[in-house]
């Protein structure tokens, strides 16, 4: 039997045309930010550094300790040893390679302020430089009378000369293993220019600041039944506006005054 001839397949339905995408709704314009607000930048605390407070403790510690100290001595007066008051004007004329050239008495005025129980006032000149150095050593045999150093810090401001350097040196001194401290002062006055050294001094010992003697009045009453003090000054012309010549003259200086000075508190006591 003849196979019957197959059906004929229909023609596919053509596909519709598709629909046309919309055209996408455009993107509005982004709204414009505003201005950031400008950041405000605190600064960091700080925080106190650890000298500064070591610093802040230690003079609440130095201020306590004279507050009490003159409240002892409001109440109390500490009875001290008699001692003899040393022959300052046994001071050699003849230092090392300085000789005496002059020697001076304090105005009387000036003597009744201070009222010094022993003092010398000298001009000392260099044998081979030929510069001068001006001594000046007031001792005071009790801190308790009231009468002690006045400081050439305060001095010698008020009587017009203009501080242009101040500082603490520390210089080597035969006889002692450690340096002394020393208040070093670079003055000027109508056009005249000064170098001063001074510093406190006794037979236990020797400090620069003023404060370092109060502090030492109690217990030296107490272990020494003493508070006995002198001021040394040395003042040196400047010449030439050459600062270190005469910082290195008055240097040499002081290591022969020194020792000569300790050696005269010694046979006092």
């Amino acid at each position: 039997m003849p196979e019957s001839n197959p059906r004929p397949e229909s023609n596919p339905r053509p596909e519709s045309n598709p629909r046309p995408e919309s055209n996408p709704r455009p993107e509005s314009n982004p709204r414009p930010e505003s201005n950031p607000r400008p950041e405000i930048k605190t600064q960091p605390e700080t925080k106190p550094s650890v000298l500064g407070a070591s610093l802040k403790l230690w003079l609440l510690l130095a201020v306590l300790i004279l507050a009490a100290q003159g409240a002892v001595l409001h109440v109390l007066s500490i009875p001290e040893e008699s001692i003899v008051i040393p022959r300052l004007d046994n001071v050699p004329a003849q230092l090392g390679g300085w000789r005496t050239i002059s020697e001076e008495s304090l105005d009387p005025g000036v003597q009744e302020y201070l009222r010094p129980d022993a003092y010398i006032l000298r001009d000392y000149a260099n044998t081979q430089s030929g510069s001068t150095v001006n001594l000046f050593v007031a001792y005071f045999k009790s801190l308790q009378s009231g009468y002690g150093p006045h400081s050439p810090s305060v001095c010698l401001p008020g009587s017009g000369w203009l501080v242009r350097e101040r500082t603490i040196l520390n210089l080597p001194v035969p006889g002692r293993d450690a340096a002394i401290p020393v208040n070093k002062f670079l003055l000027e006055k109508a056009g005249q220019h000064i170098l001063v050294l001074y510093w406190y001094q006794n037979d236990r010992n020797a400090w620069a600041e003023e404060f370092q003697g109060k502090l030492r009045l109690l217990p030296d009453l107490i272990k020494y039944k003493r508070s006995d003090v002198s001021l040394v000054r040395l003042v040196q012309p400047v010449q030439a506006d050459d600062a270190d010549q005469a910082l290195n003259e008055c240097k040499q200086f002081t290591k022969v005054v020194f020792p000569a000075l300790s050696e005269d508190f010694r046979r006092a006591n």
